[in-house]
């Protein structure tokens, strides 16, 4: 962003310094100067163009890699949440002798 802003204000005092140079206050400027000075606006024109396509395309980069993050947080989430589930589960372990508790914790693990 500051880039832009910085290339946004070289553009500007190119603009200007190139108008105040091209057309001195006390000599009108010829055809040839004319011509000059068309040619560095339109310059300056596609300059400015071609930085909104590049502010564009870095805004989509960024939400993009934005909303990859989002789904990686995501993924990690359910996998964390498998994680814990089979841990749960695995405290149950059927024997041919359980204790109530035991027993307890079973089905506290099957009922969910």
């Amino acid at each position: 962003m500051l880039k832009q802003k910085q290339l946004a204000a070289m553009l500007l005092g190119l603009a200007f310094a190139t108008a105040a140079v091209a057309q001195p206050k006390s000599v009108a400027p010829d055809a040839a100067t004319q011509a000059r000075m068309k040619e560095a606006e339109d310059k300056l024109a596609r300059a400015a163009e071609e930085e909104e396509k590049r502010a564009a395309v870095l805004k989509a980069y960024e939400e993009e890699q934005a909303e990859r993050q989002k789904q990686l947080a995501r993924e990690k989430e359910e996998r964390d949440a498998r994680r814990a589930r089979a841990a749960y589960e695995a405290q149950c372990q059927f024997k041919s002798v359980m204790s109530d508790e035991d027993i307890a914790r079973c089905r506290s693990v099957h009922r969910n």
